[in-house]
């Protein structure tokens, strides 16, 4: 059996080599074909391409996939920003709508409030007017003592259309007594009881100095009050009269018959430049009985 195998191995062998007779050593090598160089790089060309057409395809079936996936997620992701965004985009036109409205109603109220505004300060003007008028006929006396009008103040003061203290609590012992507010028939006696009371000045009732004043509201009082200084001055220029018209007007009438009126108690410093009122000012400055108008 072994044999057999060597003698068929033999054989074949010897097929083999009978295919192709082996050149001999003498006999010089027949010489290449010059085909076959260029057949092999033909092929190492082809095999190249299919190499660069394999890569290609797999490289673009490989950028489609991710970019298939990575299209899906964004898209995915992407789809409740849009909704955001649009739901957005309508709040936001919704809200520029409604501050276009505001705008427009502001604008609208502004003009409103400067027109209430006005005509408020206008009604409080007229208010505080009437008020003061309301009050032209009025006397309030200062320093009567507490309970001296006994029960009735109208009884104390019969002559008199009404009278009352202000309506403020009582003082205790040794406080101040309350201002009696009264109110007389007439205009033209209000002012001569002004103008007899100035004129008694200091007025002293049982032991008592009392103070005559025309009765104001505390608006009209207080720029009543800021020409006190200045009347104080002209108190100490001779032949110079003047006067405080409501509701706080002071109207001045220099020697030389000139009249001067301010309404502002800073206009006083206006006349310190003008020549008459300087003379007057410089001359003796004793205080002298006031001439009231």
């Amino acid at each position: 059996m072994f044999s057999y195998i060597l003698r068929t191995s033999s054989s074949d062998a010897a097929k083999i080599g009978c295919g192709k007779p082996r050149p001999s050593p003498e006999e010089p090598a027949p010489p290449e074909s010059p085909f076959e160089p260029d057949a092999d790089e033909q092929l190492l060309t082809r095999m190249a391409q299919m190499m660069e057409d394999m890569r290609l395809d797999i490289v673009g079936r490989f950028e489609k996939i991710v970019s298939d996936t990575v299209k899906q997620e964004v898209t995915a992701a992407l789809g409740p920003l849009d909704a955001k965004i649009t739901s957005h985009g309508e709040t936001i036109t919704d809200l520029e709508c409604a501050a276009d409205d505001h705008s427009e109603r502001t604008t609208s109220l502004d003009a409103t409030v400067a027109s209430l505004t006005a005509r408020a300060d206008s009604l409080a003007r007229h208010c505080e007017d009437l008020e003061g008028r309301s009050r032209m006929n009025n006397i309030r006396l200062v320093g009567i003592p507490e309970g001296l009008e006994g029960a009735r103040a109208t009884e104390f003061l019969p002559t008199l259309d009404r009278a009352h203290r202000i309506p403020r609590p009582k003082p205790g012992d040794g406080g101040p007594p309350r201002a009696f507010i009264v109110r007389v028939t007439s205009f033209h006696q209000r002012n001569e009881i002004l103008c007899k009371a100035g004129a008694i000045t200091p007025l002293i009732h049982n032991g008592k100095r009392i103070s005559v004043f025309p009765d104001c509201t505390s608006a009209v009082a207080k720029m009543r009050a800021a020409f006190t200084t200045v009347k104080k001055d002209l108190c100490s220029c001779p032949g110079v009269k003047f006067g405080l018209f409501y509701p706080a007007v002071l109207r001045i009438t220099l020697p030389d018959g000139r009249v001067q009126r301010f309404e502002d108690h800073s206009a006083w410093t206006l006349l310190n430049p003008h020549p008459d009122c300087t003379l007057l000012l410089l001359m003796n400055r004793a205080r002298q009985p006031c001439q009231a108008l």
